[in-house]
């Protein structure tokens, strides 16, 4: 966040967000969402995936006008609905560069599917237990996977064939993340470690893990590349620098955010730059926005009535979408509060 020129008493106050008037739902838990990458669409798509086995298109772009507060009365229709996988979807992901998204279930295979078609087109197969992390490198001709048979898979997107398998931990893996030039990947696992391999040769460049060694629930890489962001099941969100050794330079934790059971998604929020954010869901319901320089709750988002595991930012627009559980099974958007007289409101120094 810049700080105010010389001579400037005052500072710009962002407006808070607010539910859409529009949600989706799911017939059974949201697991995972997914914002389409500005640089494919100008539209605001974003892409859920649930335990009912569906992946489902939204199109939010239309929905934008609702963004009042209005507490999310009017359910969406999807532009596409997935559909082939046998069991639940636990993870899915959107490629950087094209319109496609890929889906990993617990059928064990990860599949990628066309977008404008909503056609699998490819499907790896390889992994001996539940397919739980799926992940594109940046020039999309790659996909990372990662298993509860404890291996973290590199396939050819092209072809599904599996180019690598790396024996990565000695529990599931649960969250796995290309870096910025896709010569590296990140891998987070029930063991508690945090393993960065160098994708050309399968080395492992580094390991790191937490103070009590929680199990790792998600790993992102930042924006800038030098930095991952790391949650734990001890409801705290590390972020770990990749220099000096991987050290752990700062820790988000709040009431309001508690991660013990499951593997709840964090991302990074940095479209605005007067609100840098990490956002996290919560087993409460809620959706937190720390500030990341700060470690400061920026705002609590309350909207869902279960379990909130999915989180995704736009990379160019302030707007998050967020999933619930079993109890709740929709997915609900949220915008900065339109036509708030807070945005031009001048905080006093």
């Amino acid at each position: 966040i810049e700080a105010p020129g010389e001579g400037d008493d005052s500072v710009t106050v962002a407006p808070p967000f607010v539910k859409m008037d529009s949600y989706g739902e799911h017939r059974r838990a949201v697991s995972s969402v997914a914002m389409a990458p500005s640089r494919i669409t100008s539209r605001k798509m974003c892409v859920s995936a649930s335990a009912d086995g569906t992946a489902k298109l939204w199109d939010v772009s239309d929905e934008s006008k609702g963004g009042g507060g209005g507490g999310g009365s009017s359910m969406m229709t999807p532009l596409s609905t997935f559909m082939g996988h046998c069991r639940g979807i636990n993870d899915v992901a959107w490629s950087p560069t094209s319109e496609y998204i890929a889906t990993a279930s617990d059928d064990k295979t990860c599949r990628l599917w066309n977008v404008t078609t909503a056609e699998a087109v490819v499907e790896f197969r390889g992994h001996s237990n539940f397919c739980f992390a799926v992940q594109f490198n940046p020039c999309s001709n790659l996909v990372a996977t990662g298993s509860f048979d404890e291996t973290l898979k590199l396939w050819d997107a092209r072809t599904g064939e599996c180019i690598s398998t790396i024996p990565a931990h000695s529990d599931p893996v649960t969250s796995v993340d290309f870096n910025r030039d896709g010569t590296c990947v990140v891998s987070g696992s029930h063991d508690g470690l945090v393993r960065i391999w160098d994708v050309a040769t399968g080395e492992c460049l580094k390991t790191t893990f937490c103070p009590t060694n929680p199990p790792v629930s998600h790993v992102q890489y930042s924006p800038n590349g030098q930095y991952v962001l790391v949650g734990t099941l001890d409801s705290k969100v590390r972020l770990w620098r990749q220099s000096m050794g991987g050290t752990c330079c700062k820790t988000y934790t709040c009431p309001q955010v508690v991660n013990t059971k499951f593997c709840i998604a964090s991302d990074f929020l940095v479209s605005n730059p007067q609100r840098q954010c990490v956002v996290t869901g919560s087993e409460t319901g809620q959706v937190v926005l720390y500030d990341v320089n700060t470690r400061q709750v920026h705002q609590v988002l309350e909207g869902h009535c279960d379990a909130v595991l999915a989180v995704a930012a736009h990379d160019s627009k302030e707007l998050i979408a967020t999933g619930g559980m079993t109890k709740d099974k929709t997915v609900q958007f949220w915008m900065p509060r339109e036509n708030d007289n807070d945005h031009t409101k001048r905080a006093k120094k």
